[in-house]
């Protein structure tokens, strides 16, 4: 019987041996296989992006893609002087000082503070 209960121990001591170097065996092939996917996941997003630069190239060189870009651009330039004419009649309705303006007033004051400095200055020397 002592026997016998040896045997079945052995039996399971190498059922756990071989399980256990399965289990490695799998761990290591698990990560063997990580690491191809990300490789083969780089290179196949790598080889995407240039086949989208690539469509995207000949898109542009496409005759009816320009015409498209060229009505764009002069709808864009027609739509802001649109806007701009129709800020500058609402801003004209209303007594405001252009920025222009505000900046002429501004070097015009700058120029009356220096000078009255200037003149400041000259009285505090002749009083003295």
């Amino acid at each position: 019987m002592a026997q016998q209960s040896s045997r079945v121990q052995e039996g399971v001591d190498q059922l756990r041996t071989r399980i256990r170097r399965i289990q490695r065996q799998v761990s290591t092939r698990r990560k063997a296989l990580a690491k191809e996917l990300t490789t083969r996941r780089k290179a196949i997003e790598k080889r995407a992006q240039r086949e989208i630069t690539r469509v995207q190239k000949e898109i542009a060189r496409q005759p009816l893609v320009k015409r498209a870009q060229k009505q764009a651009s002069t709808l864009r330039a027609e739509a802001q002087s649109r806007i701009e004419a129709g800020v500058a009649g609402v801003l004209g309705a209303f007594p405001l000082a252009t920025k222009g303006e505000i900046d002429r007033i501004d070097r015009k004051l700058r120029s009356i503070d220096r000078k009255l400095r200037e003149m400041e200055k000259a009285q505090g020397h002749a009083a003295a």
